[in-house]
């Protein structure tokens, strides 16, 4: 059996998803997954229950805050790496994203000749921003890699832009359990105006945008936010000067099957974010049969639905478009029912086994010198 270590940063709950299905599935392949850091220290919300890891190491490490406008960075110095390869002793070595740690790591399997492949979830518009070191530290995992697993199509587009070989690229879509999240809406459903945010209240998320817009909307229409964050005061504020204080119900953070109920009482989803990699909340959402109103700057609704048939795909910036695209997926009830079950069913084509079909295909095009 091949042995696989995967790195990564931080156990959330959708990788750990993936990760307990690929230890558990019968394979030529053992897995190993090593955590630079505890979410606890990255300032994450997520509770990952320890009997849900399976096979991980986390490593030693400080964390340092950066504070930015939109959204705060956090670099993990981790410690150990080199350590625990040589306790692992893997054939094949799993890399993501480039952080020091990862450097640390393409150096060992260089050293030791073991193939590795690089991991990423980020594109050219969630990484417009990185500065010259960054890149070039891109660059050198990219250029000695055995070969490419990309989250999304935009992913695969910015591996290549760096160098990756188109024919090493495989993509591997980020999914979530969607069993955790599937709830179809009944038959006789007749939909009302709730519109559901769920994700951090931080300047990246664009919540800002959409309050705005949700003001120059049918009145009938409510939003209700889930989640918790540093802009939250600032969007109160904002909401009561737009005259919709009225409108919009303010959840808190929830998780589990409070936030199921809250999928389950909502009619539409909106994520107006001004940068995701991705925007794995569009599943969730979709998984309990509602339309998406999607930020064309999540990078990853493209490869999750397409535009007027799940829901649309808009310009968050542009303040008419957005307002245009609430009224008007509300306004035809029948439209609203039929977008409802088109994304209930497409959610489906999102479960682990099939997207982990690019991730074996990774693994099994790796050469493992003898």
């Amino acid at each position: 059996m091949k042995k696989v270590v995967i790195i990564t940063n931080a156990p959330a709950p959708y990788r750990v998803a993936f990760f307990k299905y690929i230890q558990n599935k019968d394979s030529e392949y053992s897995f190993h997954v090593i955590y630079a850091s505890e979410n606890r220290q990255i300032g994450r919300q997520w509770d990952v229950p320890e009997e849900e890891l399976g096979s991980h190491t986390f490593l030693e490490c400080k964390v340092i805050t950066i504070h930015r406008k939109y959204d705060d960075k956090r670099i993990v110095l981790s410690m150990g790496i080199t350590k625990e390869l040589e306790l692992q002793k893997p054939d094949i070595v799993i890399c993501m994203e480039y952080n020091a740690t990862i450097l640390q790591a393409v150096h060992w399997c260089r050293r030791k000749k073991v193939p590795f492949l690089s991991w990423s979830d980020g594109t050219a518009n969630s990484e417009k921003a990185i500065g010259k070191l960054q890149r070039i530290f891109r660059k050198y995992v990219i250029h000695r890699a055995a070969g490419f697993i990309s989250s999304s199509t935009a992913t695969m587009k910015h591996q290549i832009s760096f160098g990756a070989k188109p024919e090493l690229c495989h993509k591997s879509l980020l999914t979530v359990d969607i069993d955790k999240y599937l709830m179809k809406k009944e038959e006789n459903n007749q939909p009302g105006k709730t519109l559901l945010y769920v994700g951090s209240l931080i300047g990246r998320k664009g919540i800002d945008l959409l309050i705005p817009a949700l003001a120059e909307t049918d009145r009938e229409i409510r939003l209700v936010i889930v989640g918790e964050g540093s802009e939250e005061q600032e969007l109160r504020r904002q909401a009561e000067e737009c005259k919709i204080a009225d409108r919009v119900t303010w959840k808190g953070y929830l998780e589990g099957e409070a936030l199921r109920q809250c999928y389950l009482e909502s009619d539409v989803f909106i994520l107006p974010t001004r940068e995701d990699c991705y925007g794995l909340v569009i599943l969730e959402a979709m998984c309990a049969s509602l339309p998406v109103i999607a930020s064309k700057y999540a990078d990853g609704a493209f490869d999750l639905m397409e535009d007027g048939v799940q829901g649309r795909i808009v310009d968050p910036y542009n303040t008419a478009e957005l307002a245009q695209a609430i009224d008007e997926i509300f306004a035809d009830p029948g439209k609203l029912r039929r977008m409802q079950e088109a994304s209930y069913i497409r959610a489906q084509q999102f479960a682990i086994p099939v997207v982990a079909e690019g991730f074996y295909e990774a693994l099994d095009a790796t050469d493992i010198p003898k």
